[in-house]
């Protein structure tokens, strides 16, 4: 405990004394006497090395704490709030305990102050939040997901012991600079949380910002840390298992010198719910020295930022080894996740499609039940068409055109059909579709056999002055919220096979060896074709709704896997080879659905062990978003606890590297393009969630395999804010995609 710093009106005043306030309103010393300061550093607690209980020794106690006001934060809802931090001079002198604390206000720029107190004496009932105040607050100890907090209900001022100061002049200024070792970051970070932290000009983005509903996020390094200063495109943050991680060892330090910026700060020094933060990309290189507290939310230390970015522009992520065309004895197929492209139509056979629509529920499968709000729906029309508009121009410009995609995330509806007049020149908008948005099931006639979101994908292509593509998809592929895979293909370069009954996977009897029972969409002779099973029994009797054990429902895949087969065409229009396409979405979280991934991927590996059983020389590429990583990454380090006397590494794709007869393509990019190998970035770092994997077939046939890196790096879209896209096309998704390119014959 500490005594009151009072300021100099207050210094005559014994024990029984009666002082004038400013206001003039007499109140006696024994309203402010014998009152206990506690440094806030005891509120936020003393962490040591290796400590894991970052709870408030205070916790639930109602303390005093003095301190300068620093800064004042506001969310996209309004919600304000302000740090606090001690004087310089006046801390706990423990480097191991943070100086500083966060306020959450609600909606409200006033703080109550206590009845009696020398604040109440010459303010009135509130303090106006002020920065440049030093003030002394009665509070009860919080904390929210995580961050020690005080509420605006249950605090009150009770002095303001100064006005008009300089905050950075008074408290320690502390520039940012994390340990590399992941586990010593948060230590750091949890011992800096309330304070303010500085970003040194030079520092470098390793990742395009994201946006959520919370406003927008950057994450960076500075310019002198060992990840910066490698050459050219290596010159970011990769995952530890990756050949270009600054440490040797496939798990060593997780990159803890990265760190993260928000916008909560910055929203407050404009004031305006509407501002965000500026849309940097990779590489990027922030020139001025920005100020923010540290704030932690969903297990993220962010330093929300005082002031927007000062960016000068780096290297450029498109031309990280970028797609070249195919060759003319050549076929390009890609693998691209477009990034929940649903439409704006209200689909008659969902209840989870659209605004107000009351959710989606399956009694046999009751872990998929989807309930509201849970809406995918962009916010007009032209948000749609813009989002597609980009996409058909990176399929063009950036992705070459390939004769085959495999789409992820299109929407699960077929309710319309192209116009019949509708041509490329036409300009028809939201009515180059013709649809039923009122018949359900088999009386809707508006359906054609192509998912409603990825045909007019298709079009858009044509609209833009691509190539005319053919769409069609399984709707048995889609899960219950509504998303599925789908296929996009040029007639003049491939076209669906004819199947016979006894296809190994897309017949009447599939040969798909797995130990459950498989679902009666697998009876279907159509390409191409959903496959799935029930989950194994003991996969079942784990399941739980969250962490390594939860499960997306009881069948193998909430998202069945889709298998296509086409004919690969030459110059002449003539089939001259064939190929089988297996596309996949499995369960999204690295480090959750652990189980159930593990046998997405076995039950993956037995549909493409099939194919070869019946043919060892078929041409068989698995692709798509396996939201997982490759060997040797892995979510758990070896040794390390997933669940009881469960360790890591999960080795979730074991299945596919030991049992599907197909090998890697990942493998292919690490050796050839290590700096390009990549599909996606979370927290900072690059990963690999999208891959491709090949049967012997395709190996020999193989030209060229290469990931382009046209969204992931870029900053995502910030229509909410009022926003334009900054970067044109790039950042039109949240996933990188994959292009193959193999010989013809």
């Amino acid at each position: 405990m500490r005594s009151l710093r009072r300021r100099a009106r207050l210094a005559a005043a014994a024990a029984g004394a009666v002082i004038v306030g400013a206001s003039g309103f007499l109140f006696a010393s024994s309203a402010y006497a014998d009152i206990d300061i506690v440094h806030i550093g005891e509120v936020q607690g003393s962490i040591a090395d290796g400590d894991t209980d970052f709870t408030s020794p205070l916790a639930g106690k109602t303390v005093y704490v003095q301190g300068v006001v620093t800064q004042e934060t506001l969310d996209p809802a309004g919600n304000k709030g302000f740090f606090i931090q001690e004087r310089a001079d006046a801390t706990d002198g423990d480097p191991l305990s943070s100086d500083g604390v966060f306020v959450f206000n609600n909606k409200y720029s006033t703080i109550r102050t206590l009845n009696g107190s020398p604040a109440q004496a010459e303010l009135g009932a509130n303090w106006n939040v002020k920065v440049g105040d030093e003030i002394v607050v009665r509070a009860v100890v919080g904390t929210y997901f995580g961050n020690i907090q005080f509420s605006g209900g249950s605090t009150f001022v009770y002095d303001v012991v100064e006005s008009g100061l300089d905050p950075l002049a008074e408290i320690e200024t502390v520039e940012v600079d994390p340990p590399d070792d992941a586990k010593a970051s948060t230590e750091y970070f949890r011992r800096h949380l309330g304070m303010q932290l500085t970003v040194p000009a030079e520092s470098v983005v390793t990742a395009g910002r994201d946006v959520y509903s919370s406003g927008g996020e950057v994450w960076a390094m500075r310019g002198d840390s060992e990840a910066a200063q490698q050459d050219g495109y290596a010159a970011r943050a990769f995952r530890d298992a990756h050949p270009l991680d600054t440490v040797e060892g496939n798990f060593d330090d997780g990159n803890g010198y990265l760190f993260v910026m928000g916008d909560l700060g910055l929203r407050a020094t404009e004031g305006t719910t509407e501002t965000i933060i500026a849309p940097a990309k990779t590489y990027d290189v922030i020139t001025e020295e920005n100020t923010g507290g540290v704030y932690l939310s969903f297990a993220k230390y962010a330093i929300e930022v005082a002031n927007d970015l000062a960016l000068e522009g780096g290297l450029e992520p498109a031309e990280n080894e970028p797609v070249e065309p195919a060759g003319r004895k050549e076929v390009a197929i890609s693998s691209y996740n477009i990034e929940n492209l649903y439409d704006f139509r209200d689909n008659p056979n969902s209840e989870c499609d659209f605004a107000g629509d009351p959710g989606c529920v399956d009694p046999e499968d009751p872990e998929g039940n989807v309930k509201p709000p849970y809406d995918y729906v962009p916010a007009s029309f032209e948000e749609y068409q813009a989002q597609m508009e980009r996409q058909a121009q990176q399929i063009v410009d950036d992705l070459k055109s390939p004769a085959i995609l495999m789409t992820q995330e299109g929407e699960a509806q077929d309710v319309c059909s192209v116009n019949p007049e509708w041509t490329a020149d036409s300009s028809l908008g939201a009515d180059r579709l013709v649809c039923d948005l009122v018949n359900t099931g088999d009386a809707n006639t508006g359906g054609d056999g192509a998912p409603d979101s990825i045909q007019e994908l298709a079009l858009l292509v044509a609209e833009y002055g691509g190539p005319a593509y053919e769409v069609a998809g399984d709707l048995d592929a889609a899960d219950t919220r509504g998303i599925m895979t789908g296929f996009m293909w040029r007639p003049e370069l491939a076209e669906l096979a004819d199947v016979e009954d006894d296809d190994p996977v897309l017949g009447a009897a599939p040969a798909v060896d797995y130990p459950t029972a498989a679902d009666e969409i697998n009876t279907d002779v159509e390409n191409p074709k959903a496959l799935n099973a029930a989950l194994p029994q003991e996969v079942v009797d784990q399941c739980k709704s969250s962490g390594v054990f939860a499960c997306n429902g009881f069948d193998v895949y909430s998202r069945p896997s889709q298998v296509g087969k086409f004919d690969l065409l030459d110059r002449r229009g003539k089939a001259v080879s064939e190929i089988y396409l297996v596309n996949n979405h499995f369960s999204s979280g690295p480090n959750t659905r652990v189980l159930h991934r593990t046998e997405q991927a076995n039950y993956l590996a037995a549909i493409t062990s099939s194919i070869l059983a019946d043919d060892r020389k078929a041409r068989v590429l698995a692709g798509g978003d396996f939201n997982v990583f490759p060997r040797p990454d892995d979510p758990f380090a070896e040794g390390q606890t997933i669940a009881g006397d469960w360790v890591g590494p999960s080795d979730q794709l074991a299945g596919m590297y030991e049992d599907s007869g197909l090998a890697s393509l990942y493998d292919v990019m690490l050796e050839c393009q290590p700096e390009a190998a990549y599909s996606y970035t979370y927290m900072g770092q690059t990963q690999t969630l999208d891959q491709m994997w090949g049967s012997p077939a395709v190996f020999k046939a193989l030209e060229d395999v290469t990931s382009a890196h046209i969204n992931s790096d870029y900053p995502a879209d910030a229509y909410e804010f009022g926003e334009e896209p900054a970067y044109g096309a790039y950042g039109a998704s949240d996933h990188d995609p994959t292009v193959v390119t193999l010989k013809l014959k």
